[in-house]
């Protein structure tokens, strides 16, 4: 098959032998594709800068015809995030959403939207603002795998939300057999602000802590198993149930 050259951000990379890796990476133009890189812990040109979790290069892929593992042909460290290592908080953030990344997308499917709010994050987080970063992240990707909250205008409370519809509705109207959260009335208000712009900016560091906090375990249950990265960056508080 033909070979890909593409911008590309590492989400994980294991050890493969004493000079080999496989990793998983997120490219621009191809999605997740997982790939086995040979070489790539030795002074080898075609390996410059070395591949490591979290920063981004441009990416030599031979694609595979039958499910295994694309050959890593060459890497060319672009970027290594210093921001995103300033700071222990800084430092949980930008490998929660790298775990989101790699548990949310599909491999071999394009999805440019969630590399650029990928890249956007790990270049932009600031111990200041993590909170509006992830939060930012995390729409973005989920709009971008179709998983995109329904957020309505005007609920009364007391309001719930159903993960398995994806949606905010009034605790009187949902299934009484069905899983639902408790849902702050000003959490609600925060989300229906980010609905409307969709942008974090817009709201101040306590909601969009709360509203990231709640994103991130939207998505725990979209996967259905546990983030290792959403305790440490989120604390111990979990949904409740009414």
């Amino acid at each position: 098959m033909d070979t890909e050259v593409d911008i590309a951000i590492c989400l994980r990379q294991w050890d493969y032998s004493e000079t080999s890796q496989t990793a998983a990476l997120l490219t621009r133009r191809l999605g997740v594709v997982r790939v086995l890189g040979k070489g790539t812990k030795r002074a080898d040109p075609r390996f410059s800068g070395g591949l490591e979790i979290g920063t981004l290069g441009e990416a030599v892929i031979v694609p595979k015809a039958n499910s295994g593992l694309a050959t890593l042909a060459g890497w060319d460290l672009r970027e290594t995030y210093r921001t995103s290592r300033s700071s222990l908080q800084c430092y949980y953030a930008s490998m929660f959403a790298l775990e989101v990344a790699i548990n949310l997308l599909p491999e071999g499917e394009p999805h440019p939207v969630s590399f650029e709010a990928l890249a956007d994050l790990l270049a932009g987080l600031q111990l200041d603002n993590w909170q509006t970063q992830v939060v930012d992240f995390l729409w973005k990707i989920l709009s971008d795998a179709g998983f995109r909250p329904s957020i309505d205008e005007g609920l009364d409370a007391p309001i719930v939300f159903l993960p398995a519809l994806g949606r905010l509705a009034r605790d009187d109207d949902a299934n009484p057999s069905s899983t639902r959260w408790q849902v702050l009335e000003s959490t609600a208000k925060a989300l229906v602000l980010l609905s409307k712009t969709d942008s974090a900016e817009t709201l101040g560091t306590e909601d969009a802590e709360r509203v990231g906090r709640f994103l991130a375990w939207y998505v725990r249950e979209l996967i259905e198993r546990e983030l290792s990265t959403l305790r440490p960056l989120f604390g111990p508080a979990a949904p409740i149930s009414p």
